[in-house]
């Protein structure tokens, strides 16, 4: 037996199972990352949206709609303004013709540092300064601008991330001044988000060092999981690679607990079921061609040996002697009659084995056997034939075919039958075998009857039960094998009963003609 040899391109199911869901685990964490990811920053964008948006809500909007002049010296503006501006929310004021008025920041005062610290450097002094350093706003086109006045509503739904001058981002927000459908200007406040990156990094971080975790755990956890899963199909590789043409006995075991391995161990136990059934008929029948091989030979030796001695009498001189001559002729014309005969019955035979089509007409079953009655009552000589035949009985048969199966199992009866005491009956009727109607021909003896050991043998070839018998009436053992493949071509059946001392009964079935 070859033994597999790996390629380059091969790798095994564990490896590629493993490799997939590696694979699939690594995307569903990317994906699971980008998620977080993006729906923290929208949080945390939609939280500063929100404290802005409540620095609107705590205004006077009468106060507000009722500004009909935006500049630096109107103190109602200067006053609201001042209540929405902090140390991290800056505002911008904007004239109705899109144009920046002015820009609103607070400046905290200067951070005390106690020097003394030691704790303190001053990289925290910087720190401490850039925290308490005054936004700067970002400003926009004036097209923008116009565009945002002449929207309708309050733009309270509105908020958009822009980059200021000093490459801060900051989250933007507005309010209309005056009236809605008329604005004199626009209050614009503003917040920085850089808290929000270095929240998403910190997030991120900690999400990448557990991913990183989970694989490490996943991969090992698979990869053990896998092991484990697979080991049925493992063995089951193991088993097969051990099945050699001595070993088709062998079957896998069917329940590893998967369902898709116990449906493959179950097919491949009917493949191998398959296989050895196959071999064993495929050896049944060389062992049967062997001895059918050597029966014919026995049997062609046999009339071929005795031709060829009387033939050397008579050319040592026995020709010249008319009763040794015409004795020698008798026997050598007896012999051809005999091997004419084996050839004919071989020819039949092989004309069966190779399923040739043969016509089938509709003929009555009585009217065959009345037919070949003559020939049967030669045949029977000094014993009693009983016909039982009843009419009506329409088969769709080879009539010459069913002929030859009549006197085959006559004379089979013959061989087995006392010349004088012995007693043949053929009958013909219908009966109804499980649910279907068939036409039944038997041929029944009083004679010895057969062995139990031999029953099932009787239509293998060249088998005799009485080989002296046989012999002795010119028999080969080929007249019942004949006879069952002819009823197999007619798709019927034949059956046998016999009992020793008491006689065989042979029983044809045969299906109906549909008239």
């Amino acid at each position: 037996m070859k033994s597999f040899k790996k390629t380059k391109k091969s790798r095994g199911i564990q490896w590629q199972v493993f490799s997939r869901f590696f694979m699939i685990l690594i995307v569903l964490l990317f994906i699971m990352g980008l998620t977080q990811y993006f729906s923290m920053r929208d949080y945390l964008c939609k939280s500063k949206e929100q404290v802005l948006q409540a620095k609107f809500h705590n205004i006077d909007f009468k106060v507000l709609g009722n500004i009909d002049k935006v500049d630096a010296d109107n103190s109602e503006l200067n006053s609201i303004v001042d209540n929405l501006v902090d140390r991290i929310t800056s505002a911008v004021i904007i004239d109705k013709g899109g144009n920046v008025d002015y820009k609103v920041v607070k400046q905290e005062s200067e951070p005390q540092v106690n020097k003394g610290n030691e704790y303190v450097d001053n990289k925290v002094e910087e720190k401490l300064k850039e925290k308490l350093a005054p936004v700067v706003p970002p400003t926009y086109d004036k097209s923008e601008y116009i565009k945002l006045l002449n929207e309708p509503g309050n733009l309270e739904k509105d908020y958009k991330i822009y980059k200021s001058d000093d490459d801060t981002l900051q989250l933007v927000v507005w309010r209309k001044i005056g009236d809605m459908n008329s604005p004199t200007g626009l209050i614009q406040l503003s917040t920085p988000i850089n808290d929000v990156g270095e929240i998403l990094d910190k997030q991120m971080y900690i999400y990448l060092g557990g991913a990183i975790f989970m694989l490490m755990l996943g991969g090992a956890i698979g990869g053990t999981v896998f092991k484990q899963t697979l080991n049925p199909l493992q063995n089951m590789t193991n088993t097969v690679e051990q099945i050699d043409i001595k070993e088709l006995h062998t079957r896998i075991p069917e329940d590893n607990g998967l369902l898709e391995i116990d449906k493959l161990s179950h097919s491949f136990n009917n493949m191998l079921e398959r296989i050895e059934t196959s071999f064993e008929k495929e050896q049944y029948i060389k062992e049967k061609m062997r001895r059918f091989v050597s029966d014919a030979s026995h049997e062609l030796r046999t009339p071929l040996t005795s031709i060829h001695g009387f033939v050397e009498i008579l050319l040592r001189g026995a020709a010249k002697n008319e009763q040794q001559l015409n004795l020698a002729l008798n026997s050598i014309l007896q012999e051809s009659d005999r091997l004419t005969k084996l050839v004919n019955d071989l020819l039949v035979l092989s004309k069966l084995d190779q399923n040739i089509k043969t016509e089938m007409n509709e003929e009555d079953l009585k009217a065959v056997v009345e037919e070949i009655s003559p020939q049967l009552t030669v045949l029977c000589e000094n014993r009693e034939l009983v016909l039982d035949l009843n009419e009506d009985i329409i088969v769709n048969i080879n009539k010459n075919q069913i002929k030859q199966v009549i006197y085959n199992l006559t004379q089979n009866a013959v061989l087995h039958t006392d010349k004088k005491k012995g007693k043949i009956n053929i009958s013909t009727k219908i009966e109804s075998i499980d649910n279907e109607v068939l036409a039944v021909l038997s041929v029944s003896d009083n004679g010895t009857g057969i062995t139990k050991e031999h029953l099932s043998k009787i239509y293998d070839r060249f088998f005799r039960s009485d080989t002296h018998r046989s012999r002795e009436h010119g028999g080969y053992g080929l007249g019942l094998s004949i006879v069952k493949g002819i009823i197999d071509s007619h798709n019927g059946k034949i059956e046998v009963e016999s009992e020793l001392g008491k006689g065989s009964k042979f029983t044809v079935y045969l299906k109906l003609s549909k008239v």
